[in-house]
């Protein structure tokens, strides 16, 4: 393990039940009663463990999970937010770090992860922290997956025409794919070209040149989806128009339009997270919505945060990369460029209104990634 890893892993450590004015023990105990999957373990016992034996004796003889002259290092230690991520050149999973390069995508499954590099790389990281590569992407355009499924689809650009590709995690091979329309020159931005929108159920749901499309692996048929954002749980999000979003949820049979631009749906489709229209960037208000209802909900972002991350998950919950406004200089790029402040990794259950801050860390040039 490097000295950069020890250094992250015991930060992490030492900062993760750093939690101002909140009652910790009782929001933890109720999201662990809503969750399928409760993971987290209180940071504390990490540090005070590890403190035990020391940083110099736990580096020399700590084995980690990886092995092999190509795996990074990696160590056991419990992450202490409910989703993955990465900075600092170090992917967290739920029970290990593994120091990375560059990440640009992630989509998390179960307790490893894919990965998508700032080469078009797709490397799946297992529980472990052991990496295998899996495929090919067009650089800087998103994966998708489904948990339940196992599934993860890319686009590979291909030596003609790109195609769409979808790998079953569980078989540990490709499933299926799909040649898809390509007409202009080889393109290698995500404007430019298809990409993957989302996995839900047996429907893989793709953006092509001829439109957006709903398709069942090893099937010919397609289902028009034009302006689609988001699907989860058979939950709908599509474009509505400039700075609108349209929700629409089968179960409740509900139809909203909603101030918004672009989407994210919770793993169950209760919630649906966008940005306000007129934003700075990429880094505009975030709105939140119940997607049974169409009301608004409430996000836990304070006045002065500002979000260069967000994810929402299962059960009412929402994670968070927060900068603090009164650390930042004036224009939409501070954060890739001039910030310096420290970030915070903050959790919110939103149907408790609560919080706590899972860690704070420092910028180091690099945005924050969340997995999706």
């Amino acid at each position: 393990m490097t000295q950069e890893l020890a250094e992250e892993v015991f930060r992490l450590a030492g900062t993760a039940i750093e939690v101002p004015g909140a009652p910790v023990e009782e929001v933890v105990t109720r999201a662990r009663s809503q969750r399928r999957r409760r993971r987290r373990v209180v940071a504390a016992t990490v540090a005070g463990a590890l403190a035990v034996v020391g940083l110099g004796t736990w580096v020399g003889t700590r084995q980690g999970p990886s092995s092999g002259p190509d795996q990074p290092p990696a160590v056991r230690v419990e992450n202490p937010a409910d989703v993955a991520w990465w900075a600092n050149d170090v992917l967290h999973l739920r029970h290990v770090a593994v120091q990375m390069p560059r990440v640009e995508d992630l989509v998390q499954l179960g307790d490893g992860a894919v990965i998508g590099d700032e080469d078009g790389n797709v490397v799946l990281v297992d529980g472990a922290g052991r990496l295998t590569t899996i495929g090919h992407k067009i650089a800087g355009a998103p994966l998708a997956a489904s948990e339940h499924q196992a599934w993860v689809a890319w686009v590979d650009p291909g030596d003609r025409a790109p195609q769409l590709e979808v790998y079953d995690v569980d078989a540990g091979e490709v499933l299926a794919t799909r040649d898809l329309p390509y007409h202009g020159p080889r393109w290698e931005s995500l404007d430019e070209g298809s990409h993957p929108i989302a996995v839900d159920g047996n429907q893989v749901f793709y953006a092509g040149e001829d439109g957006d499309w709903g398709w069942v692996p090893d099937q010919t048929g397609l289902v028009d989806v034009d302006g689609l954002l988001d699907v989860s749980a058979a939950t709908i999000v599509k474009t509505a128009g400039t700075g609108r979003i349209r929700i629409v949820q089968p179960f409740f049979s509900v139809d909203y339009v909603r101030s918004g631009v672009g989407a994210q749906l919770s793993t169950g489709g209760e919630y649906v997270l966008t940005r306000a229209p007129g934003g700075p960037g990429p880094f505009g208000k975030v709105l939140i919505y119940d997607t049974r209802s169409g009301e608004r909900v409430w996000t836990g972002v304070r006045p002065q945060d500002v979000v260069v991350a967000a994810t929402p998950g299962s059960d009412g919950t929402v994670s968070y990369v927060v900068a603090h406004g009164p650390d930042q200089p004036q224009g939409t790029d501070f954060v890739r460029l001039s910030f310096t402040g420290p970030y915070e990794l903050r959790t919110c259950l939103l149907g408790e209104r609560s919080c706590f801050r899972a860690t704070k860390f420092p910028h180091t040039g690099a945005l924050p990634v969340l997995a999706r």
